[in-house]
């Protein structure tokens, strides 16, 4: 982010301490550990990889941005009166709504242990307001990092399998990392494409993307091959334009990579650059490629989300 006005390092730092103001460190990874133990009955997780993986979440940009948000309505909210009123409405949800952003890097189960910690609040926090935006703000951290912590309990490398899927579907590698250098060049003409390529693979590389891969491509095919009921394979061989299971598939991947990435998402759905185009105009045959054009707009979108979040543009705003 190119709007940091001093070292990146030094910006998360203050922010984690803020954030320790309102909860300590130490009650933080505590409620971690509570929540290993409740939810995967995870017992033996030592208290320095629970740290080690607590500052990792805070360390990324989509984090600092959610968090200083959250931190600076917290402050907002003791002289705004009316956002203090609408705050104690039962129904008000866009503290979560705002704090979710973080659990979304960390996929579904982050979102899931989010409603969990939010839920039972008091048990992790006995002696805090449930109901603020810091508040949510750390039930994103706690499931977040908890998710983190169960994940990496998952070693295999997926890159290999997710190539040989979209392989399989006519997708190379170097299909992905065109679109991907053709959206970030904009932004820093002397772009590398080895970084374009290096970012893919490291989309490819998670379980949560093979995952989709998989599940994208088995149902295509098992529509092509007329597997499901007459009606369903007529939706989906159709690409019925209000359909959109296939986007939501299909998003799983981007949400790993912060809100730009699932922005990314939406434009590529729509302008069907490179093979995102041919897949989706592809019908010959029989063939169905309703779920995998999204899957490879998802891959793309989510290549260039993690580039633009470790990388500092050339440009803040895309050069013609």
């Amino acid at each position: 982010m190119r709007t940091f006005l001093k070292e990146k390092s030094l910006i998360l730092n203050e922010m984690r301490e803020e954030v320790f103001q309102h909860f300590s460190q130490s009650d933080i990874e505590a409620a971690v550990a509570r929540l290993l133990v409740e939810v995967k009955g995870i017992k033996k997780i030592p208290f320095d990889l629970i740290s080690e993986t607590l500052i990792g979440v805070m360390s990324k940009t989509e984090t600092y941005n959610v968090m200083t948000t959250l931190l600076e309505l917290e402050k907002k909210v003791k002289h705004d009166p009316e956002l203090n009123a609408s705050m104690k409405d039962p129904a008000y949800n866009l503290h979560r709504t705002i704090a979710m952003s973080i659990c979304g890097m960390y996929g579904s189960g982050a979102s899931s242990l989010f409603g969990f910690v939010d839920c039972k609040f008091r048990f992790f926090f006995p002696h805090k307001r449930p109901k603020s935006f810091v508040s949510k703000g750390i039930c994103a951290l706690v499931a977040s990092t908890a998710s983190v912590v169960i994940s990496d309990n998952v070693k295999e490398d997926y890159t290999q399998r997710n190539l040989e899927l979209l392989e399989s579907r006519g997708v190379k590698l170097d299909d992905i990392v065109d679109i991907v250098d053709f959206l970030q060049r904009p932004y820093t003409p002397d772009l590398d494409r080895k970084l374009c390529e290096r970012h893919v693979l490291a989309v490819l590389r998670k379980q949560q993307t093979f995952h989709t891969v998989q599940l994208a491509i088995k149902i295509d095919s098992a529509v092509e091959q007329g597997e499901f009921s007459k009606q369903y394979n007529h939706i989906v061989g159709m690409d019925e334009g209000l359909f959109g299971v296939d986007e939501s598939i299909a998003t799983a991947i981007p949400l790993m990579y912060g809100t730009i990435a699932l922005t990314n998402f939406g434009y590529l759905d729509k302008a069907k650059t490179g093979i995102i185009k041919e897949l989706d105009s592809d019908h010959t045959e029989g063939k169905c490629n309703t779920f995998v054009d999204d899957l490879v707009c998802g891959l793309v979108a989510a290549a260039c989300g993690r580039l633009a979040h470790n990388n500092v543009s050339t440009f803040n705003k895309p050069q013609d």
